[in-house]
């Protein structure tokens, strides 16, 4: 309810905006473009059909004098997503389990029509120590850092992970209401600040890549899982975030903050009962904590078209990891998440957390036409413990090459990731051919492998094929 009053709030920013410009703006042409995609994924093991996908895109865009409006319209009917009625009942309690727990306040389902992103920008010119002041308000997606699918630093805007990393990280990005502001003292130095007065929770839903942690806190009956805490049953509090954009020495960097909500939660854990009283013995409570985040990114170009790039995000305030649950007897009280309950934990500890990724890229990689993009990722738990769930380090290594044929009417690409610790990889293949200047045709498939206790390797099972067309006007 509180998104829909922030959507309506927007529409009504943008009828104020229009009906202030329109008299200037009579002779102006509105700008009128977008998309359109439809994709099928279908498993190649038993042959189910993962996901059935259509979306349009509708981008409006007006520029007068300084000033840009930018709206655009999703609509999408995604068999991935569950639907809105969906519900499945607690075995032992027989309570009703929704998807809510990991769905955003929308409720939408499968279909939905919604705003993408829509806001004003305008752009203020001095002749003195600042060059200019550009002022921005609306539901907007942020682009921050300079690595490609593992970002540390661009952490403003939540994200659907209903299709996992098989979406790239733009298209998964959803829109936040929120303001900014950039000053620009030169072309080569820059602060922004960003204000961001709602809470958005990434979407985990989905009907097909549910992980092991999220199944087994809604199917097994030592659990009952109830709805999060949000920070809209509390006194919401705004997000914040800046950075500091300098160029020195033709190094492209910049210097990064955030201190507001995370956009997925974290579970709290409470003894119930115990043996040999019935289950449910552990009550289970996901919570949205805030979190503060120094990052930092760059990218400079080098000698023959290389382009060395990478960012790296320090948290110090709201990462929060589990206390194991194996244990010998096989009894979950006599582990270390149990011991933590039973001295008054709730089954987590908050860690300093290091994220970063760095790499280069060349689109002429030995000869013309070859793009190749190899980064190395590593997430560290500061001061681990050995009763923790999660290992202290978790490496990997990311790849994306592409070869552009005849003019770039043809492309074989892949793109994927390999776990170094765990042995695990997800990978893709793609054969693209643009028909038309608007129209391209898609054909790949994803092979996933793993162990079933690690993190892609639970999706071993879902290898697959797709499909897919995107028409553009």
């Amino acid at each position: 309810m509180k998104n829909r009053k922030l959507i309506l709030r927007s529409v009504y920013i943008f009828a104020v905006a229009a009906a202030l410009i329109v008299p200037q703006a009579l002779t102006a042409a509105i700008t009128v473009n977008g998309n359109v995609e439809a994709r099928n994924q279908s498993g190649v093991h038993e042959g189910d059909v993962y996901r059935n996908y259509l979306k349009a895109d509708v981008e409006l865009g007006e520029s007068l004098n300084n000033t840009v409006v930018k709206v655009i319209l999703r609509a999408e009917d995604d068999t991935i997503r569950p639907e809105k009625e969906d519900k499945t009942t607690h075995p032992v309690s027989g309570a009703k389990i929704t998807d809510r727990n990991y769905l955003d306040d929308s409720y939408d389902g499968p279909q939905r029509v919604y705003l993408r992103e829509a806001y004003i920008s305008h752009d203020i010119y001095f002749e003195s120590v600042i060059d200019s002041v550009n002022l921005k308000m609306g539901r907007i997606i942020y682009t921050w850092g300079n690595a490609d699918e593992q970002k540390p630093v661009d952490i403003i805007n939540p994200q659907d992970y209903s299709n996992l990393y098989f979406t790239p990280i733009q298209d998964r990005k959803i829109g936040v209401f929120s303001g900014s502001m950039s000053v620009f003292f030169t072309e080569n130095f820059f602060i922004e600040g960003v204000v961001i007065p709602e809470f958005r929770s990434s979407e985990i839903a989905t009907t097909v890549f549910t992980t092991d942690e999220v199944t087994g806190l809604q199917e097994n009956p030592m659990f009952d899982l109830q709805d999060p805490e949000t920070p809209d049953k509390k006194n919401q509090e705004n997000s914040y975030a800046g950075r500091i954009g300098l160029m020195i020495f033709d190094i492209d960097m910049h210097a990064n903050y955030y201190y507001g909500y995370d956009h997925l939660p974290v579970n709290r854990f409470a003894i119930i009962s115990l043996p040999p009283a019935p289950a449910p013995y552990l009550n289970v409570t996901p919570e949205y904590e805030k979190i503060q985040m120094f990052g930092f990114d760059f990218q400079r170009a080098l000698f023959f078209g290389i382009t060395l790039r990478g960012e790296g995000a320090y948290y110090d305030k709201g990462k929060y990891f589990y206390y194991d649950t194996e244990t010998p007897t096989g009894v979950i009280l006599y582990s270390p998440l149990g011991q933590d309950l039973q001295t008054g934990g709730n089954g987590s500890i908050e860690k300093d957390y290091v994220y970063y990724t760095a790499g280069f890229d060349d689109h002429d990689f030995i000869f013309d036409d070859l793009y190749v993009n190899l980064q190395f990722s590593q997430k560290i738990i500061m001061d681990h413990e050995d009763t923790l769930a999660q290992d202290k380090y978790v490496n990997h290594i990311l790849w994306t090459v592409k070869y552009f044929m005849l003019n770039k009417k043809f492309c074989i690409s892949t793109k994927g990731a390999y776990n170094l610790k765990e042995e695990s990889t997800y990978a893709n293949g793609e054969f693209l051919v643009k028909f038309t200047d608007n129209f391209e045709f898609m054909l790949g498939g994803w092979v996933l492998e793993g162990d079933d206790d690690t993190e892609i390797g639970q999706f071993d099972h879902n290898d697959m094929v797709y499909v897919a067309g995107k028409l553009t006007f």
